[in-house]
């Protein structure tokens, strides 16, 4: 083979190389959106078999104890006994499945990927009267209709999460500090408009964290999984969650017999941007 040959040859491989390249580069182009929404759905659906399984849990602990958990309770030797840990008395494994796919690193605890809708369906907050704010509920009139949990945000969105395991009863930081972190008191939500009688609460905490609310999260392709009170779970968009207290109060609908205040929660339209 003379030079002008093996230049000829030379030049058609370097062509077809830089062919195969673009190719390749087109193809990944083309498949990679196709990977992520596989792997989006794959993650929603796990997040939907832990929330099921949430629900099946919920309903072994009204079995036995005719009602539903309390956001917490303190034992007499002052350990905190949050709603997950009461449920992980009835069912083993909760710890496990408190966990969304798409925040693995948030542990079960009072920062949890999963909140519970504790206004509405127990509250153990005392009133100045010393009253529980909602303990015990027994029934809802729309259990279908229902959230008990759901995707959770917490508090914040500013500073990095703070795992706080099962076995840790608070926050250590400063109310300023913790109130801006991501997932900060994830395991509880507040409802569209919050209860009236929440204003009257001795510790002054009207919502999860004080004064500062915790939302859902609509981290599955811009929609929530929550989990009802009767265990099926549904694809939510926020919009909908917070259009009123239809999801949160047990009657499927605004009713008369839910004493909200009239004001929805603060923050709520920074936090979605509507």
């Amino acid at each position: 083979m003379n030079g002008a040959q093996r230049q000829r040859a030379f030049g058609m491989t370097l062509i077809s190389l830089l062919v195969v390249i673009t190719i390749i580069a087109i193809l990944a182009g083309l498949l990679l959106p196709v990977l992520s929404e596989v792997r989006a759905a794959a993650w929603s659906t796990t997040c939907s078999s832990n929330l099921k399984q949430l629900g099946v849990a919920l309903e072994m602990y009204r079995a036995l104890w005719g009602c539903f958990p309390t956001n917490e309770w303190q034992t007499a030797g002052g350990e905190t006994n949050r709603w997950f840990s009461q449920l992980a008395r009835v069912s083993k494994g909760v710890d496990e499945v408190v966990r969304c796919p798409v925040q693995r690193g948030w542990v079960c605890g009072r920062n949890a990927a999963y909140g519970y809708n504790y206004k509405y369906l127990g509250s153990s907050r005392r009133l100045s009267d010393g009253s529980l704010e909602r303990f015990p509920r027994k029934l809802t009139a729309r259990s279908a209709h229902t959230i008990a949990f759901a995707d959770s945000g917490g508090t914040g969105t500013l500073g990095p999460y703070e795992p706080l395991p099962v076995g840790r009863a608070d926050s250590e930081l400063a109310y300023g500090v913790r109130k801006d972190r991501v997932g900060n008191q994830g395991c509880l939500l507040d409802p569209t408009y919050i209860p009236s009688r929440a204003a009257d609460l001795h510790t002054g905490d009207k919502y999860a964290d004080g004064d500062s609310p915790s939302f859902v999260a609509p981290r599955h392709r811009g929609h929530v999984n929550a989990c009802m009170v009767d265990g099926h779970v549904e694809s939510l968009e926020p919009e909908d969650i917070y259009a009123d207290n239809s999801w949160w109060n047990g009657w499927g609908r605004e009713h008369p017999n839910d004493d909200h205040v009239g004001d929805k929660l603060p923050g709520l339209n920074e936090r979605f941007g509507w």
